[in-house]
This record gives C-alpha cells, sequence and structure tokens, in this order.
C-alpha cells in the first residue's frame, strides 16, 4: 500500500510542472437563415447581388427580406435594400436601438406608378418589440421603388444602367424616424 501511495504521488509531483490539456473549445454558431452558405468567412462588403431576394421582381419578395433582416438586427443586410450610402447598418442599429426584438407587421402591397415611370409599392403596418409587449405598436408605411418594366421592343438592359440600379429598393420608411431616399444621396 505504501507503493502505491509513493507511485500516486511521484505521479501529481511530476504533473504539476506540466500543462494541463487544453479544455475542448465548443462553438455557439448558429447558422444565420439570410447568410449566403457559399461566402468567405472574411468580412467583405456585402453586395445585393449575392442575394437572388433583392433582385426579384415581387416587392413583396424583397419587403420580406428586408423585415426578416430587421427583425434578425442584421441590419448591413437591411441597409441593401435601402441601396443608399447614407442609410447603411450602423444607421439602422441606431434607428431601432429602442428595439430589443423588432417586429415588423405588414399588410398587404398596394403597388402605383410612382415619378418618371417607376413603379412603387407601399405597404402600410406596425412596428412592435416582441420582447417588450407592453410597448404600442407604432404605425408607418414602408414604400419601395423601382424602375418600370421595358417595353418588349427594347433590349433588355438599359444601356449604362445594371441589374443594381434596376431593382426594387425602399424609398422611404416612416416606422421610427422619417426618412427618405433622395436619389442617392442624404435622406430627409
Amino acid at each position: 500500500m505504501r507503493a502505491g501511495l509513493l507511485l500516486a504521488g511521484c505521479i501529481l509531483v511530476a504533473s504539476c510542472g506540466s500543462e494541463a490539456p487544453p479544455p475542448e473549445q465548443t462553438s455557439d454558431f448558429s447558422p444565420d437563415p439570410l447568410a449566403d452558405p457559399l461566402a468567405a468567412p472574411a468580412r467583405l462588403p456585402l453586395q445585393a447581388s449575392a442575394f437572388p431576394a433583392l433582385q426579384s421582381e415581387d416587392c413583396a419578395m424583397v419587403t420580406s427580406f428586408y423585415r426578416e433582416a430587421i427583425e434578425a438586427r442584421d441590419f448591413p443586410r437591411a441597409a441593401l435594400v435601402w441601396d443608399d450610402p447614407v442609410v447603411d447598418g450602423a444607421r439602422l442599429e441606431a434607428l431601432f436601438s429602442g428595439y430589443r426584438q423588432p417586429r415588423l407587421i405588414l399588410g398587404e402591397p398596394l403597388e402605383g406608378a410612382g415619378p418618371a415611370g417607376a413603379l412603387t409599392c407601399t405597404f402600410t403596418g406596425g412596428l412592435t418589440d416582441a420582447a417588450d409587449p407592453a410597448r404600442p405598436p407604432r404605425q408607418g408605411t414602408l414604400t419601395l421603388r423601382r424602375p418600370a418594366d421595358l417595353p418588349a421592343d427594347l433590349p433588355p438592359d438599359l444601356p449604362g444602367a445594371t441589374p443594381d440600379q434596376l431593382r426594387w429598393t425602399v424609398q422611404s420608411s416612416t416606422f421610427v424616424e422619417p426618412m427618405e431616399r433622395a436619389g442617392r444621396g442624404e435622406p430627409a
């Protein structure tokens, strides 16, 4: 028995100078449903062309992308729908900072014609905070705009226009703070 204790003591003393094996590392990564599975791990600037939903001719699909990005608090993706250098992820994050779990509840789109033959698509609804049910909903509108469809006898692409310039983008929103795109400049 004494030999066993001596052996155990030697092992204990010998192990004092060595490092313990590193703890097993785990990842709490959960896939983002809005993420592009082919995107490289490096954080490159997001491009609207990487998201098929943003190229859709259906304004409801583009609006769903925006709503899902806002609700996931993925503001850089939501900013892609604005296509305005002034409305970026940081600005949207600041605007929605008072909402821990923002929820946009939108009605059916009202489609119409805008200036210069552009198409518009307007949604009315409410913004709530799912984390604070006592907070009253804030009513507002979200208006998207895109160039009108081209006549069949014209080439499918406008000279000098990119697919990104021909897609649905947010023109204005009144849910958090009245914001409006003015071309590619400063929102009002």
